[in-house]
């Protein structure tokens, strides 16, 4: 008779755990992506020109401090970039075939393969960074015991 309440407690904090976990799992993570990539002109050089804007998704800010890459492969090449106050990166590389990668702590990382910048074209690019949902609490936070 004296156990009741504790399999009665232990019994509701294993159902409100089940629940917790059942509606966090119906959502989607959230996804960066891209908004534009449009060719904007031409160039005098035999390079190619790409102009990068960052902004945080929910927000709509520009993104300070992100790591920007293009890599190729053949040659293997990686020129990187972070994002200025205003958002922006601007590369000037050699033509070829990119593999674009967007990353800062704290937003979701952001991959596009298959970029193909041919010499003398100029482009931007818009990308929407979201931000990575917050962890899930320890049981100690939950408590109020740190």
């Amino acid at each position: 008779m004296k156990y009741k309440p504790i399999i009665c407690l232990c019994l509701f904090a294993h159902l409100s755990f089940l629940a917790f976990c059942q509606s966090d799992s119906n959502t989607t993570p959230p996804e960066s992506r891209l908004l534009h990539f449009t060719e904007t002109g031409t160039t005098d050089s035999d390079r190619a020109e790409l102009n990068v804007l960052l902004r945080e998704q929910d927000t709509r800010e520009p993104v300070y401090g992100a790591t920007v890459l293009l890599h190729r492969q053949i040659p293997n090449q990686v020129h990187g970039k972070i994002s200025q106050w205003d958002g922006l990166c601007h590369f000037k590389v050699a033509p070829g075939t990119y593999k674009l990668r967007v990353q800062l702590t704290g937003l979701v990382a952001y991959e596009m393969e298959g970029v193909e910048l041919p010499a003398g074209h100029a482009y931007d690019m818009e990308i929407e960074l979201a931000r990575m949902k917050p962890p899930v609490p320890s049981a100690k936070q939950q408590a109020g015991k740190n």
